[in-house]
């Protein structure tokens, strides 16, 4: 795993999450921390089922010796920062294809299936970091894209469009472009479309 890819204040409240093993690591972060590509401040968990009306005191107790805001709380979603990190934690239905990674007792989900979160997100509320996280993912080979559009079947069924998935991610002018702190080669939206046209062309739909 990439430490690197976490602020050393990131890795204080990191090191503690292990006491919430029943949620898993998404999102950005759980990617970063396996490629390596950039920089990431937040944590996203998820389980299946509502939120536990323990869970905020829990937090409160685990990280007693710490400031904690509480930013969203209700039976779907705990979201608060700890020392100014953002660390949420999510019901989230959709099943787990993969097995999980553990790493300092937390389990988190492969890269692969991260990418796939994305991809099914670029249709929701896709944002630049989507777009920078699936390039990575495509250039240093963790999956293709016939890998993550299978995946993506698995898990969304017939809520996830392949050709619609595709049309998205060449399509990224209204998406801002935001700073990112870049571990690895540093890439802009034009650079990230392009590629994407050519990864495209690789396969057929």
């Amino acid at each position: 795993m990439h430490q690197e890819a976490i602020t050393s204040e990131a890795k204080k409240v990191f090191e503690k999450l292990k006491n919430f093993s029943k949620f898993y690591l998404v999102g950005g972060t759980g990617l970063a921390l396996q490629l390596g590509h950039r920089l990431s401040v937040d944590f996203d968990f998820f389980w299946e089922k509502e939120i536990p009306k323990n869970l905020l005191p829990k937090l409160r107790t685990v990280y007693k010796d710490s400031e904690i805001e509480v930013i969203l709380n209700h039976s779907e979603q705990l979201t608060v920062t700890i020392d100014g990190i953002s660390v949420s934690f999510v019901k989230y239905t959709f099943p787990v294809i993969s097995k999980f990674l553990d790493y300092q007792g937390i389990k988190i989900l492969p890269a692969p299936e991260i990418a796939a979160m994305k991809a099914y997100a670029l249709g929701q509320r896709a944002t630049f970091k989507d777009y920078v996280d699936l390039y990575f993912v495509l250039k240093e080979k963790v999956a293709n894209l016939k890998e993550i559009i299978s995946l993506c079947e698995k898990k969304y069924r017939e809520e996830f469009d392949a050709r619609l998935f595709l049309e998205q991610l060449v399509y990224s002018e209204d998406i801002e472009e935001i700073e990112i702190q870049f571990l690895k080669e540093k890439v802009d939206r034009l650079k990230i479309e392009n590629f994407f046209k050519k990864e495209i062309k690789k396969i057929k739909i």
